[in-house]
Formats: C-alpha cells, structure tokens, sequence
C-alpha cells in the first residue's frame, strides 16, 4: 500500500528546467565556453556542487562561480517576468493526496531557497512535509541519494521506495 509520495520539482511539478538550461547556455556564451547536449545530459538532475565539477573538468580555467551566477541572474530575471508554470493535473493530484493522508516530500537539486520560493509562488508549499534540497545532500551522484534522504525525513524506509520508469520522477512509498 502506497503510504507517501516523493516528488522532483524541476521538470515534474514545474516546468522550470529549460529556463535553467536556457540560462546556462547564456552564462556559457557569455564566458565564451558551448555547452552541448551531451554535457546537459551529465549535469541535468544535479546540484550546483557536481555541475561545477563536471564542467570545470570539460573546460579547464572555466570561472565556474561566475557562470552560475550569470545563470541564476537570467533565472531570476526570467521569473520576474513570466510566471512559473505548473505541470498539468498537479494541483488535483496534491489536493487528493492531502485528502487521503499520504505524506508528501520533494527531493530535488535545486537549493532550498529556491525550492521554497517557487513552490510558495505557484501556491504548493503547504501540501509538503518535508524538503530536501541538493544542497543538502554531501556528495549527490545520483537521484537515489536525494530521495532516500527524503524518505528517511518522512521517516519511511529508503528500501521500501519505488520510482517508477526510468525518466519518471513521481516516487512512492510502500509499506
């Protein structure tokens, strides 16, 4: 039986993630580097830790402090301007969840202000037990580690969490 619910937030509740990549991109013109479709493969998911590693190791001398703040000032300045957009049927699925008594999380890459704020700005925050931010997470090489740490947070066993499909970021929690 299906206890809990464990979700990601960029590109599953929001559709924030190609706003991020789009940004990067602008960071990466602005600093002269290209970042390609294979390299977005390897950073999207995780947090500001390991994309710095991960880019710095494919450009050598790459200012990887000075790329994420230009992609989080063209975050920013995207949001300010247009609304976040939230993925078909959420707010039904939280509703009902909440009704029902699951618990709810988000295990996600992003920092926790981040998360905080654009959950507050689209009206979901409430609906969440707990949150657990890539920042959180010591050495995150994998989604695995972020859900985990939320399960144990909404104090379910990590062996008994489900994901569902290979790209799916919806988790479940069975007891």
């Amino acid at each position: 039986m299906i206890k809990a619910v464990i979700f990601d937030m960029d590109g599953t509740m929001l559709d924030t993630e190609h706003v991020k990549e789009e940004g990067l991109k602008y960071a990466g013109r602005c600093l002269n580097i290209e970042i390609d479709n294979k390299t977005f493969s390897q950073i999207r998911g995780t947090n500001n830790t390991r994309l710095k590693e991960i880019l710095c190791e494919k450009f050598s001398g790459l200012n990887s402090e000075k790329l994420l703040e230009i992609r989080e000032e063209y975050v920013k300045k995207y949001f300010e301007n247009h609304p976040i957009e939230v993925k078909k049927g959420l707010l039904e699925l939280l509703t009902f969840l909440k009704e029902n008594g699951y618990k709810m999380a988000v295990a996600s890459s992003s920092n926790l202000e981040i998360i905080k704020k654009y959950l507050e700005k689209v009206g979901v925050l409430n609906y969440f037990d707990t949150i657990t931010s890539g920042d959180s997470v010591i050495k995150r090489k994998t989604r695995s580690r972020n859900l985990y740490k939320s399960s144990e947070t909404i104090r379910y066993n990590k062996r008994r969490v489900f994901r569902s499909g290979r790209h799916d970021k919806w988790y479940f929690i069975y007891t």
